[in-house]
């Protein structure tokens, strides 16, 4: 990232942009197992099955991970395109400083700077390289308000994001875990 700290600033829009359909449909599928868990589960909690408490909290855990990651991405979504809209309705404008230089040059040149120095700094996060990565992106663009979706921190996107990845094939193990038990 210290390369070109502004990647990330155009690299996650385009992220959005690809993975919505995908990221919509693993939603639903993962998001419809772990509702069926949680059901069986608690149905079989009521009928007296002890042991089925482990599968029945690790659903809720799970659940709320997959609705934690739809907010997320559909806060991302949402920024990317207002982002969008704004790129296409705004003007550029060059503004020309007294020695003839554009003074666009000189903020890219400060902002540049800054995203080099954020990216460079690693502190001792969680995952820090990703932390750095965000706040060198946030520099590149200026703030988050030229960068919306740079908002939200990423970590916790990314790790609810493979959360859910991760939801289907534990909800269906759990699922018939639960059959077994209950």
């Amino acid at each position: 990232m210290s390369a070109l700290p502004g990647a990330l600033s155009v690299f996650l829009p385009l992220l959005v942009r690809l993975l919505r359909g995908p990221g919509k449909f693993m939603l639903a599928v993962n998001g419809a197992l772990t509702a069926l868990l949680v059901a069986l589960a608690a149905a079989a909690v009521r009928d007296g099955h002890a042991a089925v408490w482990v599968p029945l909290v690790l659903g809720i855990v799970l659940a709320a991970a997959i609705v934690f990651f739809g907010v997320r991405l559909a806060r991302l979504s949402k920024h990317v395109d207002d982002l969008e809209k704004l790129q296409t309705e705004s003007t550029d404008v060059e503004i020309i400083a007294k020695d003839g230089r554009p003074v666009v040059d000189d903020e890219a040149r400060q902002r540049f700077q800054d995203a080099s120095y954020e990216a460079s700094l690693r502190t001792s996060r969680f995952m820090p390289r990703v932390e750095a990565a965000q706040r060198a992106a946030v520099a590149a663009a200026g703030g988050t308000v030229a960068a919306p979706y740079l908002k939200d921190d990423l970590r916790w996107t990314i790790v609810s994001g493979l959360v859910t990845a991760a939801a289907g094939p534990v909800a269906f193990f759990l699922l018939i875990v639960t059959a077994i038990i209950s």
